[in-house]
């Protein structure tokens, strides 16, 4: 079994994945017990506070649902400026081989830790901090066979 992808990620698919990320953690629990705190601190006070005291109050109402998602958006942007453009995924039975900007790199399957499924993507991880993230539009319907074949391949290195 063979398959070939073309990575197309975008900024979105990073987004995506960041956020995901923050609010599976606890840093998405603070958040979101920050939030509820400032919008109840807000109701409380608004009436018996001066201009500036609004104005703090309103940045911190926005930081968490708004601020904070562009600023991951903006960071997203940028993380993708230093990724290649024309990126290709071969996946055989021998492993995964990746064409980028004409040079070629075949990592066994011994090199592959894990294959992490996401409801819009694939991510094949060559180790605990990289890998290749295949979005849904790119893996099309062949999303399911691939992951299984992932898994399989994976499953039978760890023995």
């Amino acid at each position: 079994m063979e398959f070939r992808f073309q990575c197309d990620v975008k900024a979105m698919d990073l987004w995506k994945m960041a956020m995901s990320r923050i609010y599976r953690s606890w840093v998405g629990v603070v958040n979101i017990v920050f939030s509820v705190s400032v919008l109840l601190l807000t109701f409380r006070i608004w009436g018996t506070s001066g201009g500036a005291v609004r104005g703090l109050l309103v940045f911190a109402c926005l930081l968490f649902p708004v601020i904070q998602p562009l600023a991951v958006y903006g960071r997203s942007i940028k993380q993708l400026e230093n990724q290649p453009k024309d990126m290709e995924l071969l996946v055989n039975a021998a492993g995964v081989r990746v064409t980028a900007g004409g040079q070629t790199q075949q990592l066994g399957w011994g090199q592959i830790r894990n294959a992490v499924k996401r409801r819009e993507m694939i991510i094949v991880m060559s180790d605990a901090r990289h890998g290749y993230m295949l979005s849904n539009r790119v893996l099309g319907e062949q999303k399911e066979a691939f992951f299984d074949f992932l898994c399989s391949k994976i499953k039978g290195t760890a023995a």
